[in-house]
């Protein structure tokens, strides 16, 4: 069996100036700030900012028009490291549930699926990655269009 989508995790927007950025979102839109201090840390390459349960990871970048399968944003990752995930900026992200505790072979066979339907996974997914909800099993896909979709279990 699948997993099922049940949820939106986070989108992911690249910023050039991220003060700026937060200024707009949580001043203005009061939205409240997330991750800002893993940020500075450089653990992670984002400063998120949350409506509801659901996060807008604030990406800064030179460069807001890079469309590239894979980035050179890698900042940070999820606590491990430095360097070794590449996080990229803009993409949706998807919230899977499995029935299996840690959903890593659902996810597996979910993207040889999608491979066998002919559209693209990045390679080495997937991947343990933050998201609003924690540290979970994650990969990178490309939906019909070219654009970037992370599917993350939950």
């Amino acid at each position: 069996m699948s997993p099922d989508v049940v949820d939106l995790d986070h989108v992911a927007f690249r910023v050039t100036d991220l003060d700026e950025a937060l200024q707009f979102y949580h001043d203005l839109l009061g939205m409240s700030i997330r991750d800002r201090g893993r940020y500075e840390a450089g653990d992670v390459p984002y400063a998120a900012v949350a409506a509801g349960g659901r996060h807008l990871h604030l990406v800064p970048t030179d460069d807001p028009s890079i469309d590239e399968s894979r980035s050179d944003d890698t900042k940070g990752n999820d606590g491990e490291g430095v360097g070794d995930v590449p996080v990229g900026g803009d993409h949706l992200c998807l919230l899977l549930r499995s029935d299996e505790m840690d959903g890593y072979d659902q996810l597996c066979d979910l993207l040889a699926e999608i491979r066998g339907a002919g559209y693209d996974v990045e390679p080495d997914e997937p991947k343990k990655r933050y998201g609003a909800y924690g540290r979970g099993w994650a990969a990178y896909v490309r939906d019909p269009d070219g654009r970037r979709v992370e599917l993350k279990i939950h």
